[in-house]
């Protein structure tokens, strides 16, 4: 007697077989097996399995590969040969066909399709890839790269290509055109239902157009330079340090929270608040945080820089401004504990940054010699391309503390108010002293509110650190030992012109200094009266200048210039200007530079000349020299005030154009694109007279007088100062006597 029991609630089947009486207990054994093994026994006794056994097995599967539940069921029924019933008996048993080899189950009707009828719609589809493709025209700056969308939408992509059809063209759907698109990702699943038959895709406007400058391979080649020497010394030697500030942080009035402008994305909110801030950006008040990178030097100059300490120092842009000695005190005052002998400075070059100004060298004397370093190398980027400094990479880092924030700041006693009220701009309210301790105390909870958030975020696992703000008695502190330093200078005004007077600073920048356009960099001497003894043997080495190599297309490795002392390299320096030289005799050279006056325009016209100058100028940020604005037309009060937002809005370099692509004044006002920073003043700036005429031609140090032997010659001489005669410049003139 053999007992089944095939589990679930179905009956005990029991079954009597006749065998011998006289068998042995082997025989019982595998006659017994035998029995269940042969097919006919086995097809009447079947196996029923639980519904939480196919559970199991199902989730099994499913962590190795995504299968739909009916074929999940079918490979269980198959491998554990289980009875139980399905829920879909008819799918069940297409699915055990299928698997059978059976395919004739679904008839084949391709043969049946014989295509899209005609070319119904072909007219209107190469139309609209020519429109697409005159949209695709390369921008004057940049190739493939455009500043407004050629088409609201696909309705109005197909309204121009039907202008331009023939009559009676049959349009398609705008469902139907949109699939001729190419996809957005090509890899997706949903890639398969575009055709690309035209080469247009959904886009958001990214906003990272970038400016050209002729010294961007130079300025590049001497930041890798920079790197390598970090590399070379390491961090028990050096300090890397980058420096930029961040865009200004809006601030309302007392009872109108001004939004920071930061809404990249959503934020978390009780489900029950609703984000709000007031509908405008013109305020009296605004925030300034100082960003510094103290980095950890990699082991390589390829691995990345963007690592190490964040300091912040939040800074009130009325009474607190960026400034070179605002900046050095910072530096001072947390390197004073470092070990490090060596620091390495890099920025964007901006006013306040840039060591080509003398107010900005000073500074770095004075970091020198607070913190007894053994040297200082000051880098900056060309023109126009801050992105390469890695502390613009932490602005998108402390981004995450600002978006969807609304700031105001705190009421001030009634007379401070009443006061606050009559200005309008923070340059007004900087001449109101009496303002200064109420305002500072107004906007410390909003100091405290940013410091915070910015102390809850990281970069790459290190928490950002929130500095107090500089006071104005450590600026004093380290303006007296400037002062103490070199006794003649007048430190409330430190200019080219006012240092070059000053014969203390001029001798201690030529025994300690090596000054170049992208670089400045200082070491001791070996005076023991002047810099205290050096910690190392050997003297800290220059940074070498970037040189060409023999193909005039790459510059040359950090190790093969090494030795080399040379700034020849550089294009901005080597830029001809339009000025030519005029011998009086057939060989005997003149010792002055005579201009062209010559008619020049913009591409659209309008002569840029004296005529057209209008009276407002704007200023190089390099350079410093004052440029024209030309227009052929005079400027109307609102466009005077677009030229103002330009002029504060927008940092301007020789060459560069005024206004940004798309701009509404972008083809009325002018400047000269082919000047450079070594081109002299413009002759037009001192005939209209359109600020202080005594500026030098060359360099704009004011002060500068004509020389009063050429005026003999001719009619117009431009002035130039002391220090470039001595440099070897000749005078600038124009219009000899007796020619027309």
């Amino acid at each position: 007697m053999y007992r089944f029991s095939p589990g679930g609630g179905i009956i005990t089947s029991v079954c009597l077989v006749q065998v011998s009486a006289d068998r042995s207990v082997a025989e019982m054994l595998t006659q017994s097996a035998r029995f269940m093994a042969f097919p006919d026994v086995k097809e009447h006794f079947k196996e029923y399995h639980t519904r939480y056994q196919r559970k199991i097995f199902k989730e099994r599967l499913s962590n190795i590969a995504s299968v739909q539940p009916c074929v999940a069921d079918m490979i269980y029924k198959e491998l554990a040969l289980d009875a139980s019933s399905t829920q879909h008996s008819t799918t069940a048993e297409r699915m055990r066909l299928i698997f059978l080899g059976n395919t004739e189950l679904i008839g084949d009707l391709r043969h049946m399709n014989p295509g899209r009828p005609g070319n119904t719609y072909d007219t209107f589809f190469e139309e609209m890839a020519k429109v697409v493709e005159e949209a695709t025209v390369a921008d004057e700056r940049r190739h493939n790269e455009a500043h407004l969308a050629a088409w609201i939408s696909v309705r109005d992509l197909m309204a121009q290509t039907t202008e331009r059809c023939p009559e009676h063209t049959l349009v398609p759907s705008p469902s139907l055109v949109r699939l001729q698109f190419s996809p957005k990702n090509p890899y997706s699943k949903t890639a398969l239902s575009f055709t690309s038959k035209l080469k247009v895709q959904y886009k958001i406007q990214r906003r990272q157009l970038r400016a050209d400058h002729m010294d961007q391979h130079y300025a590049a080649a001497q930041f890798k330079y920079l790197r390598e020497l970090a590399v070379e010394l390491g961090n028990e030697k050096a300090i890397f340090l980058f420096a930029d500030d961040k865009a200004k942080i809006p601030v309302g009035e007392p009872g109108l929270a001004v939004s920071t402008g930061v809404r990249g994305k959503m934020a978390l909110t009780p489900s029950t608040t609703t984000l709000v801030s007031l509908d405008h950006d013109m305020t009296k008040a605004s925030l300034t945080p100082s960003v510094n990178l103290i980095c950890s030097i990699p082991s390589g100059v390829s691995d990345s820089f963007v690592q190490g300490r964040v300091i912040t120092t939040i800074n009130d842009s009325v009474f607190e401004g960026s400034s070179p000695w605002r900046h050095s005190a910072c530096v001072v005052k947390f390197l004073k504990d470092a070990s490090q002998t060596v620091l390495l400075l890099y920025t964007d070059g901006g006013t306040d940054h840039r060591h080509t100004l003398e107010a900005v060298r000073l500074g770095l004397i004075c970091i020198f010699k607070e913190l007894n370093l053994e040297g200082i190398i000051a880098g900056r980027c060309a023109p126009g391309h801050s992105f390469t400094n890695p502390a613009e990479r932490v602005m998108s880092v402390l981004n995450l503390g600002l978006q969807n924030c609304s700031l105001e700041r705190s009421i001030m006693d009634l007379a401070s108010e009443v006061s606050a009220k009559r200005y309008g701009s923070m340059k007004e309210l900087r001449q109101h002293t009496a303002l200064r301790d109420p305002w500072k105390e107004s906007v410390v909870s909003v100091k405290h509110i940013i410091a915070n958030r910015f102390r809850r975020l990281k970069l790459k696992d290190s928490p950002i650190e929130v500095m107090d703000t500089i006071t104005d008695h450590e600026i004093d502190l380290l303006q007296r030992h400037a002062q103490a330093l070199f006794p003649g200078m007048n430190l409330t005004k430190v200019t080219k012109e006012t240092t070059s007077k000053c014969a203390e600073y001029t001798a201690w920048k030529a025994a300690h200094c090596r000054e170049r356009h992208y670089t400045f960099q200082i070491r001791k001497c070996s005076d023991p009266d002047c810099c205290l003894p050096l910690a190392s043997p050997t003297n800290f080495a220059w940074l070498p200048d970037p040189v060409l190599d023999e193909d005039g297309l790459h510059y040359k490795s950090y190790k093969e210039v090494a030795d080399l002392l040379t700034e020849d390299g550089r294009p901005s320096l080597t830029a001809s200007t339009k000025s030519k030289k005029v011998e009086t005799g057939k060989k005997r050279p003149s010792n002055f530079t005579t201009l062209s006056i010559e008619e020049e325009n913009n591409g659209n016209g309008v002569p840029l000349t004296t005529q057209n100058a209008r009276s407002v100028v704007v200023e190089c940020v390099e350079c410093r020299k004052p440029r024209l604005i030309y227009s052929r037309h005079k400027l109307t009060d609102r466009q005077m005030v677009s030229v103002a937002t330009l002029i504060t809005g927008f940092e301007y370099t020789c060459g560069s154009p005024l206004c940004p692509p798309g701009h509404p004044q972008v083809s009325n006002l002018l400047v000269r694109r082919g000047l450079t920073c070594q081109a002299p003043i413009e002759l037009a700036y001192y005939a209209a007279m359109m600020g202080p005429v005594d500026l030098c031609a060359h360099c704009s140090t004011s002060g500068a007088d004509p020389k009063t032997s050429l005026k003999k010659q001719y009619k117009t001489v431009l002035p130039i100062c002391r220090g470039c005669e001595g440099n070897g410049k000749t005078p600038i003139v124009a219009r000899p006597h007796g020619k027309k």
